[in-house]
């Protein structure tokens, strides 16, 4: 069990305050938060090791008094570096802790976990996927580190607390803010390097604003948490099949070399990142893309079409399977989650239907 630090380690160093509001002691949420590094724990502008990220003890230490007062904060550091170097054991990690307090005698009113922006909606929908409890987890980031100007962290992360804080977060799935904006893990990408208005939910749109209160205007219908059949809580690492699940792209001409690579190195499952009509390359005259993905099915080997494009889709025929709104970084997550369960071509393409 990863071990908690107490509140107590962030009491010193306050940055200059943000002009916020605040809440009194009767009307605090108990909120736990979960680090695991990021740009928004960044403390050198580089992202080699863990030495450039603060953490979460430390994180707090620097955070204006208006984030650390406006709920009783309890913290858990599950890692902290930068997003693009985590594994799937940051994934098991984060949901067996939260997991196991959801559980517990005195679990807390909402979870936030800090995370470097470029997998965070990966993060995110994994755990949308798989966390069987109700209890509002929010995931939060920041594009410009501690300390450079105009950064945004310590205003992202009290924002996500107050959403975890809300009630009408409850049972709405794991949530993503940043930029006073609420995305539903599902939809939300990052497209942007280094704005602060990065994510975007481009086929539904966002979900709620954070300014002077807590807002939704609507709720995602597409199944999460709880209402989800993956339950991972049995299951070891080396059961899910992530790694196997390879993505390739679909471009002009493209003759299909990456997609038989994949099938060598003995791929689980591929996702093809198709033209945005959700067709893979199919080249007059040549070796195609198209072909090679056949072949893969022809193995056994489920394959998936997205549109490699930010919204939209179109109708995906047999024998591939359809990815429909999910980006294809996500499509891969349900499709490893989906193996774990079953190979059969129709019960999976139920799992893209649903989730």
């Amino acid at each position: 069990m990863l071990k908690p630090i107490e509140q107590s380690h962030f009491l010193n160093n306050k940055c200059d305050t943000l002009s916020l509001p605040t809440i009194s002691m009767e009307d605090k949420s108990k909120i736990q938060i979960l680090g695991t590094g990021g740009t928004i724990a960044n403390i050198t502008g580089n992202y080699i090791s863990a030495a450039d990220f603060v953490p979460i003890d430390a994180l707090l230490d620097l955070a204006p008094e208006e984030v650390t007062s406006h709920a009783d904060l309890s913290l858990t550091e599950i890692t902290h570096l930068n997003s693009g170097a985590l594994t799937p054991k940051v994934w098991f990690d984060l949901h067996d802790e939260i997991m196991l307090q959801s559980n517990s005698s005195n679990p807390p009113d909402g979870f936030v976990i800090t995370h470097g922006s470029n997998t965070s909606e990966e993060t995110a929908y994994f755990l949308n996927l798989v966390l069987q409890t109700d209890i509002p987890v929010i995931i939060t980031a920041a594009q410009r580190n501690i300390g450079k100007l105009g950064s945004e962290g310590f205003k992202n992360l009290y924002d996500a607390i107050r959403v975890a804080s809300s009630p009408d977060s409850k049972g709405k799935g794991v949530l993503f803010v940043a930029n006073e904006e609420i995305h539903h893990a599902r939809d939300v990408t990052k497209v942007a390097a280094s704005r602060p208005d990065a994510w975007r939910s481009p086929n539904f749109g966002r979900i709620g604003d954070v300014f002077d209160q807590v807002r939704f205007y609507r709720t995602a219908t597409r199944a999460s948490t709880t209402k989800t059949e993956f339950d991972i809580s049995n299951s070891s690492i080396s059961e899910f099949p992530l790694l196997d699940v390879q993505i390739v792209y679909s471009s002009f001409s493209d003759d299909g070399t990456m997609v038989r690579a994949a099938i060598e190195s003995g791929a689980k499952g591929i996702v093809c990142a198709a033209f945005p009509t959700c067709s893979p390359a199919w080249p007059d005259n040549y070796t195609t893309q198209g072909d090679a993905l056949i072949e893969a099915t022809k193995k056994g080997i489920p394959v998936v079409l997205c549109n490699r494009g930010i919204s939209g889709f179109k109708p995906v025929k047999e024998p591939f399977l359809n990815g429909q709104t999910l980006r294809p970084q996500k499509a891969r997550i349900l499709l490893a989650l989906g193996l774990m369960e079953t190979n059969d071509p129709l019960k999976l393409q139920q799992m893209f239907d649903s989730y």
